[in-house]
């Protein structure tokens, strides 16, 4: 089977990996994935292009204006016909709203994964590009979400129950991922990161720098959690975005410049829980995030935020679960990973309910069933 991926990216994030991890599965399986990466006329390589390569992965770039014009649309069509697949698969609302209104006979047999929602404020220009994705998902053949929490969006929960399904998210065994990490040579952790988780216990925190993470939440919890009598604990944030100045100042403002540490981007990030005390997610939203996954491979103590699909991979009781946006409850949670450490996730498991093989077993019924309709 030939599989179209298609994803706009400009950085190697959660739905990238996910959708690396599948392909390489796919390819595994004898079938034969494409990456079609999306980006702007003029942009070179992309770093998901380059490490899709390194993996021995065929990549289609695809270099298309950013408004949807109707020559836009002509010309994306043109390349699917032209790559011959026999589905193509969504990774993102750009191919979404562009191909998944056109009509099947155009386009060929399309599905697409949500790979998170963020629920934008109203009339703002996010919140009229979730509003199109909707439109154009409701056109699509299948539409997978990667946690049934995805659900309770309104016009998912509408949709033909057919013509919707959940898919969890797979990841390789850790031993795999070390291994892809050397033979992508992928630097070592930096020094300085080193350096100071060996001072005092750490808390680590990885992901994107932007509001929806809750990073300044954590900061305040954390700030009150020293004052209480944890002095000697640490907190690393890892990650790159937006909300960097705004953190920096809330850093400056609670006098927590000798104890948090953000190192910015940090390939390989999770490398840093071989060495921390316990992993922390403060999220207000998510999807089903990579790296908690990868964090209870690691076997360490895991905070979490009870949203998405957090509750879900948690559910046999491996780690501590607290309300989102509660500055009480994520204080009350740092104490006691910090007191007794007690919350360790299962090693065991991880693989089998999250592997990137079972999920690329899933896809692969998904397409089968998906070309077997008639339309």
């Amino acid at each position: 089977m030939r599989i179209l991926h298609l994803i706009d990216s400009g950085g190697v994030y959660g739905a990238e990996r996910v959708l690396l991890y599948l392909a390489r599965e796919q390819q595994r399986q004898g079938h034969e994935p494409l990456l079609g990466s999306i980006a702007r006329p003029g942009v070179g390589t992309t770093p998901l292009e380059a490490l899709a390569g390194s993996w021995g992965l065929s990549v289609l770039p695809v270099r298309v204006p950013p408004k949807a014009t109707p020559a836009v649309v002509r010309s994306l069509l043109r390349t699917v016909r032209e790559a011959r697949a026999d589905v193509l698969h969504s990774h993102g609302y750009k191919a979404d709203i562009l191909l998944g209104p056109m009509p099947r006979a155009w386009r060929g047999p399309m599905i697409a994964t949500l790979h998170g929602w963020l629920w934008s404020p109203a009339f703002t220009a996010l919140w009229l590009r979730e509003r199109l994705d909707l439109l154009s998902l409701a056109r699509m053949d299948l539409v997978v979400a990667v946690t049934h929490a995805m659900l309770s969006v309104p016009a998912l929960g509408r949709m033909n129950p057919a013509k919707r399904r959940v898919i969890a998210n797979g990841i390789p065994s850790l031993k795999e991922r070390m291994a892809d990490l050397a033979v992508d040579r992928v630097p070592a952790l930096p020094e300085g990161c080193v350096a100071f988780m060996r001072q005092q216990p750490t808390l680590v925190a990885i992901g994107r720098l932007s509001p929806e993470k809750g990073f300044d939440l954590l900061l305040r919890a954390f700030a009150q959690v020293r004052e209480s009598g944890a002095p000697h604990y640490q907190l690393l944030i890892a990650g790159e975005g937006p909300a960097r100045a705004t953190l920096e100042q809330t850093i400056g403002l609670l006098g927590l410049q000798e104890c948090v540490l953000l190192p910015g981007y940090v390939a390989g990030a999770d490398r840093l829980l071989a060495h921390a005390a316990g992993f922390v997610m403060s999220s207000f939203t998510e999807g089903m995030p990579l790296v908690l996954l990868e964090a209870m491979q690691w076997g360490v103590p895991v905070l979490a935020t009870a949203v998405g699909a957090i509750p879900e991979i948690l559910r046999e009781g491996g780690g501590q679960l607290v309300a989102p946006r509660d500055l009480a409850a994520l204080r009350q949670g740092l104490v006691s990973v910090l007191s007794s450490g007690a919350v360790a996730a299962p090693r065991g498991g991880v693989v089998e309910r999250f592997g990137s093989a079972r999920m690329a077993e899933e896809y692969q019924q998904a397409y089968l069933d998906v070309l077997s309709r008639r339309h």
